[in-house]
């Protein structure tokens, strides 16, 4: 209690109810009153992200939690929604009581029961704020029950554009929710949905309530909904799926078969591409329930073939010719470099039969995952990859998956494109046999030599990571100080580097060895790839060892390079952009036609 109502509690000797009716006046919340006389569409406009800062935010949470009216509610929502979008979301992870309580207090009214744009916002906020597995699972638990009754009440309202808004939105809180949890199905997070029931009220919709106006995009989304939960279910100790995902595996295919006996093909698709990919069942298993699974033709799904050379070809969805005749160029260029580097003279490896490569690109990562699976049968679960097969075996044919980066649209660009055909120049022309023909030591030199032959001198991220590990002072050796950063490595332990031993060493910092060897001991390098060449991994580790009485000389190499290193690739981006939760979460397809992405409604 603040010392001036305590003195005048003692002055009156009244009781503790008499202070607190004699309590004066909550203070005014001048900077959300300001906002007040804003539309909430402004907020996402750059001449008001000025106004997206900590303190007004904290007095908009204020504000929200004094249940201020609906139309008040709507711009303050809107300036939610605007500051998880481009606001510091790092600085305010302390408000989360403050929020979950607002949230609480104002969904427990007649106003927000009946007003969709009111329970919309409340389930982009869900999902948006309460980023914080561990600290934030409290609060999101005591709102669940809020989102499930949500999700029943919309999902039998009449059909407008803003119940629809309203029951997307919450199958999306449901369905980013259970995503988290998935990532580690052992934490606190998991625990609290897991027992929140969601499933039930997402099983019933995907049921009854799949179908409005002839359109499925409820169904597919509560496909997904579901999908994720399933994946948040823990798995037996040998990996195998436990009861609980066989029983909602066999509650989803009930409800399709039910589904495919009236709607036929479409019914299909709908399971096909809201749940059976999303909890990576691939081809086989599509196979085997052909009842309610469909896999497409390629030609369907990959209509478009370019020839870049005799050896590389691109087999894709919709790119136009000339960003298929941009991608040759750039792997051909990137190919003479690679021969120049290690010096193979353009001959390829003995009894390697892979003389030819198909890219196989599709439109974005949705794609990917779906297609991948369904008509490759690879694992998607991944930012692409490339499949060298058997290359010993006559008419092998070799195929790199990759996806264009939508996120970077309009510009044109295929994620992982320059970095994964070093994979394939490697296999062809560097290391003998198949993938893990070797039995250790090959993450480094795979890895790294695909991101230094794809980036050269250019790579500002693995830079700007090692500088700071560099300027928070810590030495070969140390313990980490920072759960996202670990100790600058050695020779040794990065020649030793497992894909277990996280991204940092498999990408940024066998970069920098590799990167090392080919500026101060090219004929080393160059000596390693022929080891491989000829099968002769005894040389290969050998050679490994001696090359760790480099490491002075590589840490003299590597101070020098971060402290010289360019301001321009070390600082962050000036240029504003949005921040995006679960890229890889949601799908492109589940979204309904008929709600576009406009500045009421944003969505990424």
């Amino acid at each position: 209690m603040p010392p001036h109502r305590l003195a005048l509690c003692l002055l009156l000797s009244l009781p503790l109810g008499a202070c607190q009716q004699l309590s004066l006046p909550p203070a005014p919340l001048a900077k959300a009153d300001r906002l007040l006389a804003l539309n909430s569409d402004d907020f996402f406009a750059a001449s008001q992200h000025h106004l997206l800062t900590p303190a007004f935010y904290n007095e908009v949470v204020a504000k929200l939690e004094r249940k201020p009216t609906p139309a008040q509610q709507e711009i303050l929502f809107g300036y939610l929604r605007a500051y998880s979008y481009y606001g510091d979301m790092q600085t305010i992870a302390s408000q989360s009581p403050a929020l979950a309580s607002a949230l609480a207090t104002i969904s427990d009214t007649n106003e927000f029961s009946s007003n969709p744009r009111l329970q919309e916002h409340f389930a982009v906020t869900l999902y948006r704020y309460f980023q914080d597995d561990a600290q934030d699972s409290q609060y999101i638990a005591a709102l669940l029950p809020r989102l499930k009754h949500q999700l029943q009440q919309l999902a039998c309202q009449e059909v407008t554009l803003a119940n629809d808004y309203a029951l997307w939105e919450s199958l999306r809180a449901a369905g980013f929710l259970y995503y988290r949890s998935s990532r580690d199905n052992t934490s606190a997070l998991a625990q609290v949905l897991l027992s929140s029931q969601l499933d039930q009220a997402l099983l019933h919709i995907a049921q009854v309530n799949g179908v409005r106006h002839g359109q499925d995009w409820v169904k597919q989304n509560a496909y997904w909904a579901i999908a994720q939960y399933r994946l948040s279910l823990p798995s037996n100790q040998d990996g195998s799926s436990s009861d609980a995902k066989t029983a909602i595996d066999a509650k989803v295919a009930q409800i399709a078969a039910e589904d495919v006996n009236q709607r036929g093909l479409a019914a299909k698709q709908a399971y096909t591409l809201g749940y059976h990919v999303n909890i990576f069942g691939r081809k086989a298993r599509c196979e085997q329930q052909a009842n309610i699974c469909h896999i497409p033709d390629i030609s369907e799904v990959l209509p478009i073939r370019h020839q870049c050379n005799e050896r590389l070809s691109i087999v894709t969805q919709a790119l136009s010719r000339e960003q298929m005749l941009s991608s040759c160029q750039t792997l051909e260029q990137q190919e003479l470099g690679f021969h120049r580097l290690l010096q193979t003279q353009s001959v390829a490896v003995a009894n390697d039969f892979n003389q030819t490569l198909e890219l196989v690109i599709f439109d974005n990562w949705s794609q990917y995952n779906a297609y991948g699976q369904l008509i490759f049968d690879i694992d998607t679960d991944n930012g692409g990859m490339y499949i060298e097969g058997q290359p010993a075996k006559p008419g092998n044919q070799a195929r790199f998956f990759a996806f264009r980066q939508w996120w970077v649209e309009p510009e044109f660009a295929i994620w992982n494109l320059a970095h994964e055909y070093v994979h394939y120049l490697d296999g062809r022309f560097v290391k003998y046999g198949g993938f893990e023909h070797f039995p250790s030591k090959q993450v480094w030199w795979s890895e790294g030599l695909a991101e230094y032959v794809a980036k050269g001198n250019h790579n500002p991220v693995t830079l700007s990571f090692a500088q700071k590990q560099w300027q928070q002072g810590l030495n070969a050796g140390q313990q980490t100080l920072d759960d996202d950063i670990e100790a600058i490595p050695d020779l040794a332990t990065i020649f030793a580097t497992e894909y277990a031993d996280g991204q940092a060493r498999t990408y940024k910092w066998s970069y920098l060895a590799i990167r090392f060897l080919a500026e101060h001991h090219p004929q080393q390098l160059v000596n390693l790839s022929q080891f491989l060449k000829t099968d002769y991994f005894q040389g290969y580790e050998q050679l490994l060892a001696e090359l760790t009485q480099y490491q002075s000389q590589y840490q003299s190499w590597l101070t020098t390079l971060l402290e010289d290193a360019p301001k321009s690739s070390l600082s962050p981006a000036t240029t504003l952009k949005p921040n995006r939760i679960a890229r890889y979460a949601y799908r492109d397809y589940l979204i309904p036609s008929h709600l576009p992405s406009v500045t009421k409604h944003w969505y990424l």
